[in-house]
């Protein structure tokens, strides 16, 4: 395939997948003009096991426009309880239950938003919308495969299958997110490097009476099966009670999981009784901690599950590549504005591998710890014996698995210290830990959040480009809004004399990237602003 010259559009995102319209809208909310092409029809939402948009997550869909949106379209009514619920059967004993899923059903001092127990069609569907919505930045061809490309140092060319003819899109930058099974990584020569876990397997299906066997114990989006046949399955409702996924980790040796009546005999025996079912699909998918050694490769980028996969417990395979979509879209759409410099478009690996790293450790300790290596004998009788066992089960649940539940630190705990365009003044970066979150104006950490008011949040008020967040009315800025002029970074100065804000900044200054993560602090600005802006965009060595 040759070089076609000119570029028709800034960037082209292969794949309309969860990620690669996250990484479409960032892009596109910037001014970027965004080709999308993907092999589905517009509105074919799919079939995933995504059940949870996290609260970071949920934050960048408020900063997108989406996040009550994302609320408005759940299909999965009140009446089930927003929790993760591990029973013996659907009228057993329940053994261990985590109040609001992996948080919280309230809001916190700590997030603008919270988490969202809506499955993968309504995910796919909020975002489908919002790209459709943004038609004058966003062209979304349907049925349009991606299968190669080439670059150079001016643009990429892309290759996509559609109505039966090649054709050929020119960009200057190329997000590839065309999911586990990338044509386009392939292309490349990459390879995900890590090992497989288990294989696992879910199965969609109706069953319009499978809600009223919750009696004894309660109807939640996650109810995972701790019993005797040690099977590791769950159940989540994914629509008006009728409609269901069904997921085994890992597949038992000996069973097909493209069986259906193998694989409703199995749901049974874990709820407790049989019940009239409407198979629809069902798949057969692996556990993995796998990643490609770089995002970056040359002109292109690759977000998602084209670069990383994780294991499920934990609920971060598609939050993963949400992050990677709001740290790469505002470094392309820098170096596409001309402000961006020769080593920003870089960062984006050094920066989100290392926290792919981590979070991928943290869900396979998580997978690991579930199955057969939750079960004891005894813990389905109706005893003394038996309650004493289901005690001691729920005890070590709460020790070994509460991370997976609480997952704080992995969701707002993780930092970008180490990056060349963060600069640390010294103070000890605070640890990543899966479980636990400390807020920290600390560089490269996510910049503390602050309720306002009521449904004011901090966030609300940064901007979307950088913010230098003064909270001194007597020192001037001005001297640093000119070094940003000058390059033409965006800048947006913001001052504040809330004192909840000054309680969570150890600093007068602090500079917080469009990702919302703290790029620099100080009390007073240096003689040289121009060094800092320089640094943060990539454009200087920060000397340390």
């Amino acid at each position: 395939m040759e070089s076609s010259g000119a570029a028709g559009y800034q960037v082209v995102v292969a794949g309309a997948g969860p990620v690669g319209m996250c990484a479409a809208i960032d892009l596109a909310l910037r001014g970027v003009s965004v080709f999308i092409c993907e092999s589905r029809a517009a509105d074919d939402f799919g079939i995933g096991k995504v059940n949870l948009t996290n609260g970071r997550s949920m934050e960048h869909f408020r900063r997108w426009g989406i996040a009550d949106r994302l609320r408005a379209n759940d299909p999965v009514p009140d009446n089930v309880i927003r929790d993760l619920t591990m029973s013996t059967r659907a009228n057993g004993y329940i053994i261990f239950n985590a109040e609001g899923g992996n948080e919280w059903r309230e809001r916190l001092p700590i997030a603008s938003e919270v988490p969202e127990w809506a499955p993968f069609q309504a995910i796919e569907k909020t975002l489908r919308e919002r790209v459709l919505e943004l038609d004058n930045n966003i062209t979304f061809v349907p049925f349009a495969s991606a299968v190669d490309f080439v670059q150079d140092g001016d643009g990429v060319d892309l290759a996509y299958e559609h109505e039966g003819e090649t054709k050929t899109v020119r960009c200057e930058y190329l997000v590839i997110a065309d999911g586990p099974y990338s044509a386009l990584r392939k292309k490349a020569n990459l390879r995900l490097e890590g090992d497989t876990l288990f294989r696992n397997f879910s199965w969609h299906f109706r069953a319009p009476e499978l809600k009223n066997l919750f009696k004894k114990t309660q109807l939640s989006s996650h109810t995972f099966f701790l019993n005797d046949n040690g099977y590791g399955d769950l159940l989540a409702p994914q629509s008006e009670n009728d409609h269901w996924i069904y997921m085994v980790s890992p597949t038992p040796e000996g069973v097909d999981p493209h069986d259906w009546e193998t694989v409703k005999k199995m749901m049974f025996s874990s709820v407790g009784q049989e019940f009239e079912t409407f198979e629809e699909q069902g798949w057969e998918w692996g556990s993995h901690t796998r990643m490609i050694r770089s995002f970056n490769y040359g002109r292109a980028v690759l977000v998602g599950d084209a670069a990383h996969l994780t294991p499920p417990f934990g609920g971060f395979g598609m939050n993963m590549g949400v992050g990677d979509a709001a740290d790469i879209g505002w470094k392309i759409s820098a170096m596409l504005e001309g402000w961006g410099g020769p080593q920003l478009l870089g960062t984006y690996s050094l920066e989100r591998r290392d926290v792919c790293k981590f979070i991928i450790e943290g869900s396979a300790h998580n997978n690991r710890l579930w199955g057969k290596a939750l079960v004891r004998e005894y813990m389905e009788e109706d005893s003394e014996r038996g309650a004493k066992v289901r005690a001691e089960v729920r005890d070590f649940i709460i020790k070994e698995k509460t991370q997976q539940f609480k997952s704080l630190g992995a969701q707002f705990g993780y930092h970008y210290a180490g990056s060349p365009i963060i600069m640390n003044d010294g103070s000890p970066v605070p640890p990543m830990v899966y479980g636990e979150y400390e807020p920290s104006s600390i560089p490269g950490c996510r910049t503390p959040h602050v309720w306002l008011s009521d449904n004011d949040s901090l966030y609300d008020h940064l901007g979307s480009g950088f913010c230098l967040l003064a909270l001194d009315d007597d020192i001037n800025t001005e001297p640093f809004e000119a070094a940003a002029t000058d390059v033409g970074m965006p800048l947006k100065v913001l001052r504040m004399n809330n004192p909840d804000v000054r309680a969570q900044y150890d600093r007068k200054l602090t500079l917080i990237r469009p990702d919302q993560h703290v790029a620099w602090r100080g009390d007073k600005l240096p003689e040289d602003c121009g060094y800092i802006v320089d640094v943060v965009r990539g454009a200087a060595q920060y000397r340390h």
